[in-house]
């Protein structure tokens, strides 16, 4: 694989698998064959030549030769390079080498310096103080709204009906608005108005009504009365609902999937983002570097998520989901799950964005070729989501 051999090479081993998708797509892989002088002495060329296969001897201005092997340490580095060339290079055997212009070389090994800077947050106090609050169940984490418990264990009662658990709904108006509303939305093909609970959860039926109160009372666990803190939470929510609507969507249009159910776990898979937040505001000096707690979000958050949704049961993908959801290359098996179902989700809301570049493009993810939507192109893939957009943007203002 190709991200494997990029690996081997010393300028390019400490960059992430996205930064080495996108690397990928600016070299040239090319067979050399024996005998042959690609590099010649003092020449002025701007391509480095990486050795994958075979033998090359090397040549200095003194007329000393010596061979480098793949694989070997001497290999690591590229055959040449200075400009113009101290060395002249000459293939052996038949060689197969990576060419890259010495800029991009230039450009990913800087990427590969602010990749480092992130094991810096790693050796940072509050870094470890709060792994170590996680691992020992200090660390605090939210509690699902009661609305959403409730609900959940009247669907084990035997006595529950519809009556009784819209009953449980009017407990929360705002929550009962929004399954009335949403009960009469286009999303269910509503013909009929209906303006009571009762009837809204006849027509979604328990286990959807279940699904969505639980979507639906997610926005309050995104609050903090830090003002500072108040704008990332706020950008976190907005981020969430918008994968949340893709991901419904994208679950309507592939088999196998539940739509309710994905739309539940695109609002929960940065879930773990809120007591890490939540812990800055007690210690005002975590924000205050916004890229170091940038850092410590990305690098924390998928386990934090994953240990609140242990915590409040909820089934085994959605914790996948909060663990893995930006784990671009994750491919456990051939059956698609939840979790690709983000993944595609959010390489969709990321394009036409600034931030693209540094992510890998949709055919290059393994969720993406697993889903159905896979049998598509990417093109095709984003205009059967332009034209679900009015569905989208439903979705959206119904989780405001």
């Amino acid at each position: 694989m190709v991200l494997r051999f990029l690996k081997y090479f010393l300028p390019f081993q400490h960059l992430s698998d996205h930064q080495l998708i996108e690397l990928a797509n600016l070299i040239q892989i090319k067979k050399i064959p024996a005998n042959k002088t690609f590099i010649q002495l003092y020449s002025d060329t701007a391509d480095q030549y990486f050795l994958i296969d075979g033998t090359v001897e090397v040549g200095d201005e003194t007329s000393t030769q010596w061979l480098i092997h793949s694989r070997s340490e001497n290999s690591k580095n590229p055959l040449s390079r200075n400009r113009p060339s101290r060395y002249s290079v000459k293939s052996v055997s038949e060689i197969k080498v990576v060419i890259v212009d010495i800029e991009t070389v230039l450009q990913f090994a800087n990427k590969a310096t602010q990749q480092d800077d992130s094991e810096k947050i790693k050796n940072h106090y509050l870094y470890k103080q709060l792994l170590k609050d996680l691992s020992n169940n200090r660390l605090q984490l939210p509690s699902v709204p009661d609305v959403a418990i409730k609900i959940r264990q009247s669907l084990s009662d035997e006595k529950s009906n519809f009556r009784y658990i819209a009953n449980i709904i009017a407990s929360d108006p705002a929550i009962t608005t929004k399954i009335i509303k949403t009960a009469n939305s286009a999303l269910y093909r509503s013909i009929h108005k209906i303006d009571d609970c009762q009837m809204a959860v006849t027509r979604l039926g328990t286990k959807v009504t279940s699904q969505l109160v639980t979507s639906f009372s997610m926005k309050e666990l995104f609050k903090t009365k830090n003002k500072t803190l108040k704008k990332r939470m706020l950008l976190i929510w907005n981020h969430s609902r918008e994968i949340a609507a893709l991901s419904f969507v994208l679950a309507k249009i592939t088999p196998g999937f539940n739509p309710e159910h994905a739309l539940l776990a695109g609002l929960l898979h940065d879930i773990g983002a809120i007591p890490i937040i939540t812990y800055a505001d007690k210690h005002p000096e975590l924000f205050e570097n916004v890229p170091d707690f940038d850092h410590l979000i990305e690098q924390l958050k998928g386990e934090v998520g994953a240990a609140i949704l242990t915590k409040w049961n909820f089934s085994s993908d959605l914790v996948t989901t909060a663990r893995e959801a930006e784990n671009w290359l994750r491919q456990p098996g051939e059956r698609p799950d939840y979790c690709d179902i983000i993944i595609v989700a959010q390489l969709h809301a990321l394009a036409g964005q600034a931030e693209a570049k540094n992510q890998p493009r949709l055919d290059e993810v393994p969720a993406f070729t697993k889903l159905a939507l896979g049998q598509l192109t990417p093109e095709l893939s984003i205009k059967v989501l332009e034209q679900a957009k009015e569905q989208v943007k439903e979705t959206i203002n119904l989780l405001a």
